[in-house]
């Protein structure tokens, strides 16, 4: 049985938490309000195990009772950053396979062709991101 104070921020996401069982509940509540002063809500519990298991879970504290948060919609920039972020990999082996054909003197006709087939591919996935 551990006490805590959650401190939480305006959307009942969890910040931090403060346990310690060697000092009173206003001594901790002090300690919490002193080192984030700009938080939204400090929650006091003295058998605060079960509900860091439920902040573990990704769920928010509103109005005194946990909720599940809200899933997260991928905004199209977003999208597109994990579309070019995907193939920026495949094209950093392209360059890699590039320079060391370049040093060896050595076609790369296959090379191009590949990079405007990923490229294309990429550009398509692009273009269909709503």
């Amino acid at each position: 049985m551990n006490q805590y104070v959650f401190v939480l921020d305006t959307q009942g996401n969890r910040i931090t938490s403060f346990v310690d069982n060697t000092i009173t509940q206003d001594e901790l509540l002090a300690t919490a309000k002193q080192e984030y002063p700009n938080a939204a809500e400090y929650i006091y519990s003295a058998d605060g195990d079960s509900m860091l298991d439920e902040f573990m879970k990704g769920k928010l504290y509103v109005g005194g009772q946990f909720v599940s948060a809200p899933v997260h919609e991928l905004t199209k920039a977003e999208k597109i950053a994990e579309i070019r972020a995907y193939y920026n990999g495949r094209f950093e082996t392209l360059d890699q396979a590039l320079i060391r054909r370049r040093l060896a003197n050595s076609d790369i006709t296959d090379l191009q062709e590949q990079f405007k087939k990923i490229n294309a591919e990429m550009i398509t996935k692009i273009k269909a991101v709503k």
